[in-house]
């Protein structure tokens, strides 16, 4: 009876034994799959205020890093990062240019000089309070060829016949401007100060040469025959130079262009690993695990990319702004 009694405990301990080995044997299974899937699919997507993918942590900790054991990948299905870069301005140029003056003829006249213009308009600058010009070699360039294009092609005016105005005789000698202004004298002086006196005594002409803008001057006289008879040629550019501004890198703006082409194209590849991702069976095991990783890497890739873009967007604006504010200055 003893014997009997002990081979059914035995059968009966060595059972209980099994099944508890089973049970525990299937609650480890049952944690796998759990933390498996926790890995992957109990994550909820977020960006943050740049708009990039982030990788969220089980402790809710909204970082960049790849997915661990205990943290689960993202999900990228918000809309691509936008970057806003300004624009770069066009220098705003002036030209001043009032109706040619023309001088009757005189019974006497005398010789005009470039040196004595240029003193008499800083004379009456300085009778106003305002800074003399300094002559410029490039506006009297300009002054000068303005001045035998008349002469060649008999007209007075600021527009030659083929088209050409103020504006192109001072590009034409290199020289940049914020404003630039002209005079133009047809006639008979008797000096330079009967010259000046008569630009003077004309409303445009005196705006010309008292703008306070202007910081330069080019001067060009001549005598010669105009319509048949002998006589004066004055002309007078005024010019305020453009400052010397620096340009923003263009391969700044190069390497953003690229950049945000690699955004979409990364995008796109995250994309199609999330669906591979979520259509894939079974989540777990080594295979999974492979997937991802190699997920959450192109993730950490994605993030990079869009923060370096950042700082080049905000590197770039920083260089158009000053830009900007050299031009308009």
């Amino acid at each position: 009876m003893k014997r009997f009694f002990s081979f059914f405990f035995l059968i009966g301990l060595t059972a209980g034994a099994v099944f508890v080995f089973r049970f525990t044997l299937q609650k480890a299974l049952v944690d796998v799959d759990i933390e498996e899937l926790a890995r992957y699919n109990a994550s909820e997507h977020l960006a943050d205020a740049r708009g990039t993918t982030t990788v969220v942590s089980t402790t809710g900790a909204q970082t960049a890093t790849p997915a661990t054991e205990q943290s689960p990948t993202s999900q990228v299905t918000h809309p691509l990062p936008t970057f806003s870069e300004r624009e770069i301005h066009t220098a705003k140029t002036e030209v001043h240019a009032p109706e040619p003056l023309t001088r009757p003829s005189l019974s006497a006249t005398g010789a005009l000089t470039v040196p004595g213009v240029v003193a008499v308009t800083n004379a009456e600058r300085t009778a106003q309070g305002l800074s003399s010009l300094t002559l410029n070699t490039k506006l009297s360039n300009a002054a000068a060829a303005k001045l035998a294009d008349m002469f060649a092609k008999q007209y007075f005016a600021h527009e030659a016949p083929d088209g050409t105005i103020p504006s192109d005789w001072v590009d034409g000698a290199g020289y940049t401007y914020r404003l630039t202004g002209e005079n133009l004298a047809l006639g008979d002086f008797s000096g330079d100060t009967d010259l000046v006196t008569a630009w003077m005594n004309s409303p445009g002409h005196r705006a010309n040469i008292l703008k306070p803008e202007y910081t330069e001057i080019g001067v060009a006289v001549g005598k010669g025959m105009y319509n048949g008879r002998e006589t004066w040629l004055a002309v007078q550019v005024f010019g305020k130079p453009l400052p010397s501004c620096t340009l923003p890198s263009t391969d700044m703006k190069a390497q953003i262009t690229t950049n945000q082409e690699a955004i979409k194209t990364k995008q796109e590849e995250l994309t199609t690993q999330k669906t591979a991702l979520d259509t894939y069976e079974p989540k777990q095991g080594d295979a999974y695990k492979e997937k991802v990783d190699v997920y959450n890497a192109l993730v950490a890739e994605y993030n990079t990319l869009i923060g370096d873009t950042e700082s080049l967007v905000n590197e770039f604006n920083v260089a158009v702004s000053s830009y900007n504010a050299c031009i308009e200055g």
